[in-house]
């Protein structure tokens, strides 16, 4: 499968388990586990080796990035309702496809 449709599946897996978890606070970490599977799925794409060292780099960097930035807004946003709920559905989204986006280019360029 083109990585491009791995990422587009997975934007859309984020979108329906932040829409699916929106007005319970705390949730936004099985969007990290997401994130996590969707770059090793990637690197397989693109016939990059990720071993356990790099897949736990890997999942260190995310919990981070995500704590600092996802995680904070989704977890405020989480308190307004409905409109709040469906601002969270939209930035889990677009961070995921931009972190696989990213994920892509990286290991196009590590591929090649």
């Amino acid at each position: 499968m083109k990585p491009i449709w791995l990422i587009l599946i997975y934007t859309l897996i984020a979108g329906a388990i932040s829409a699916a978890t929106a007005p319970i606070p705390g949730t936004s970490l099985l969007l990290t586990a997401l994130e996590i599977y969707m770059l090793v799925h990637l690197s397989k794409a693109h016939e990059y080796q990720l071993g356990f060292k790099d897949i736990g780099y890997s999942a260190i960097a995310l919990y981070s990035l995500s704590t600092l930035l996802k995680d904070t807004a989704l977890e405020l946003l989480s308190f307004l309702p409905v409109v709040g709920w469906i601002a969270e559905v939209i930035v889990a989204m677009l961070f995921v496809f931009f972190l696989g986006n990213l994920a892509n280019l990286y290991f196009r360029k590590r591929g090649n």
